[in-house]
């Protein structure tokens, strides 16, 4: 039987509410949102649901980690609506897979305590981070009645991309507000009014012809890699580069726009290949802005991608432009490096003779060499193609070893070690020619190689023991 005092304190207890994780806990169950099984990532959410403020103060550390915009990618539930134009943005960013996914999984929880809880969604707005503010914003999409609330926060928001985002935000609420006949309809469309002014300050026209038109909030965009450039296009009389901005929004740059913004954003560290290369490689009329993007893009080779600085190189010398870097190339690539040798051809580089000169006499394929066929036909003109092309072409020397050794012409000797080391199934040719075409004298070669210690020579002794030719 309890005692009273007992009874009271068991009482208590059973009416007193859950009491919230303490931080270690909701630290541990942070970091098992990502990998853990179904069970303990439910436990975490849980945890994590309802651990209010600490809790979100946890998850959105944890989301800048993979920064704002997985933060933001990942706070949804996003309505129907922010798949149009105005939210291409965001919803490209909701579909990327980069980056870790525990921020991810971080914001999309923290999103949710936003929604559940208005006095921390009321903090979020007034946050010093721009995707905390995000956050709360994107929040509401499905909490209609706090909208308009959340709408009129962003009046005062300094961010550039924030003010696009925030006006198109507020015209997809009005429109799903006008579908359901909403109370707050009208205050809505005051602030998406408001918004879209404040937007506006932030647009830029979608053309530049001229340097002095090239809007300084697409430079930042650019230089800050909100902005992309990429893509060109032109006509007999025309010629145009595209830029994207941060909203989405494409931007058409003459190639004097295109050679100021690259100057622009050079002078800030950021060099992008795409506002100059096709300039330089591609404009036909206006030859100064021709050769001036030439010249920057060579200057700037260093600046670009390691991987790709090679063949950039190789373009801009084959469209006439001097380079100091010596272009190479990879000769088992074959055509796939045409660019490269021509480059190298025009830079004087006399290897690559040599190297144009395999290339077009040379034949390399995927199976066996139809060269090696050329041991049937039992002419001296086909024994001279075959030497020569032992000679000249090292992929095809073990096919046209093989020619030699059914023709039986002594020249053979000189390829044969070579010719063993070859890979493919041209070997095969080399061994049936080895069996059938069999000579002491390319025995005692093979056996010479083995006994100094080539493998290949004694796989091929070995090879020709079993076939009864060579005596053990």
């Amino acid at each position: 039987m309890l005692h009273l005092p007992a009874l009271f304190t068991a009482l208590a207890l059973a009416g007193a509410p859950t009491p919230a994780p303490d931080e270690a806990t909701l630290w541990k169950a942070a970091f098992a949102l990502d990998g853990s099984p179904p069970a303990v990532l439910a436990d975490a959410e849980s945890k994590l649901l309802q651990g209010g403020t600490a809790a979100y103060d946890i998850l959105t550390k944890l989301a800048r980690v993979g920064g704002r915009d997985q933060a933001v990618s990942a706070a949804g539930p996003v309505p129907f609506c922010m798949g149009s134009p105005q939210f291409r943005i965001i919803s490209g960013m909701r579909s990327s897979n980069n980056g870790p996914k525990l921020p991810g999984r971080a914001a999309e929880l923290a999103g949710r305590l936003l929604m559940k809880d208005e006095a921390l969604r009321r903090r979020a707005q007034t946050s010093v981070e721009p995707f905390e503010r995000a956050l709360a914003l994107l929040s509401t999409a499905r909490i209609p009645e706090a909208q308009a609330q959340a709408l009129a926060a962003m009046r005062k928001e300094p961010d550039a991309e924030l003010r696009l985002w925030a006006s198109a935000a507020a015209t997809c609420f009005v429109r799903s507000a006008e579908r359901r006949g909403d109370p707050s309809l009208d205050a809505m469309r005051i602030e998406e009014k408001h918004l879209a002014e404040l937007a506006e300050d932030v647009r830029e026209p979608l053309r530049c012809v001229e340097p002095a038109e090239l809007a300084q909030t697409l430079v930042d965009e650019l230089a800050g890699g909100m902005a992309t450039a990429g893509g060109w296009s032109s006509s007999n009389d025309s010629f145009e580069l595209d830029a994207k901005r941060a909203n989405g929004e494409k931007v058409s740059l003459s190639p004097a726009c295109a050679l100021a913004a690259y100057d622009a954003v050079a002078a800030r560290g950021t060099y992008l290949e795409d506002l100059v290369m096709p300039l330089a490689t591609h404009l036909r009329k206006g030859q100064d802005l021709r050769k001036a993007a030439g010249e920057r893009a060579a200057r700037d080779l260093k600046h670009y991608a390691e991987i790709r600085r090679n063949h950039l190189a190789a373009e801009l010398v084959n469209a006439g432009h001097t380079v100091s870097t010596k272009v190479t190339w990879k000769e088992d690539r074959g055509f796939h490096s045409r660019d490269e040798l021509e480059a190298a051809l025009r830079q004087g580089n006399p290897d690559a003779k040599a190297a144009l000169d395999r290339m077009m006499f040379c034949r390399s394929k995927i199976g066996e060499n139809e060269l090696s066929l050329l041991g049937y036909l039992g002419t001296k003109q086909a024994a001279e193609t075959a030497y020569g092309i032992a000679q000249r072409c090292p992929d095809s020397m073990a096919a046209a070893t093989a020619a030699l050794v059914r023709l039986k012409d002594p020249r053979a000797s000189q390829f044969l070690p070579k010719a063993l080391e070859n890979w493919g199934f041209d070997q095969e040719a080399l061994r049936r020619s080895l069996v059938e075409a069999y000579t002491s004298k390319l025995g005692q070669q093979l056996r010479d190689l083995e006994a100094k210690g080539n493998d290949k020579a004694r796989d091929m002794v070995a090879f020709l023991k079993d076939s009864g030719v060579m005596k053990p």
